[in-house]
């Protein structure tokens, strides 16, 4: 078996692994979970791959770090508050009420209305619009029990 072969045997083993591993389905739905929560409905998890799995053991404990890429959408027009700095995104969302002309209530063409959206996006405030998918790149770090695997995020970012 050539060297290419074998990587390639190596890789269909990993994400059939990926694929199928009920553990990793538990990771998908601690994220999908936290941005039901937090937005309420608002931002939907539309998908979700392991790009990267690393296991340890810490004190006599089966631990695995899990990074991750996956893509939100938004539900409805409304402003994301997704938190500034390194931390972990937030998902929290307000819908944007749409007055009876068909118009956001936040005018982002008026100049006082750019001014605005600048203010809301330096405190980590983001307009979205219905439909609009955003990326997000996250680490999760998972602990073993004697039943199943225990996830908790990390950090996650929106991916540029």
């Amino acid at each position: 078996m050539s060297a290419l072969q074998r990587f390639s045997f190596s890789v269909c083993c990993f994400l059939l692994f990926m694929g199928c591993s009920p553990s990793l389905d538990e990771a998908k739905q601690v994220l999908q979970q936290r941005i039901a929560s937090q937005s309420q409905g608002c931002i939907k998890l539309v998908s979700f791959a392991v790009t990267e799995v690393q296991e340890f053991q810490a004190a006599g404990v089966e631990k695995r770090r899990i990074r991750y890429a996956a893509q939100i959408e938004f539900v409805e027009n409304g402003l994301w508050s997704r938190g500034v700095g390194s931390g972990s995104l937030n998902f929290e969302f307000s819908p944007n009420p749409r007055t009876e002309e068909g118009k956001s209530t936040y005018s982002s063409r008026a100049a006082s209305g750019v001014a605005a959206e600048m203010i809301r996006d330096l405190q980590g405030d983001r307009l979205m619009s219905e439909g609009e998918r955003i990326r997000i790149l996250g680490v999760m770090t998972g602990t073993k029990s004697e039943s199943a695997w225990r996830y908790e995020l990390n950090e996650n970012r929106v991916s540029d």
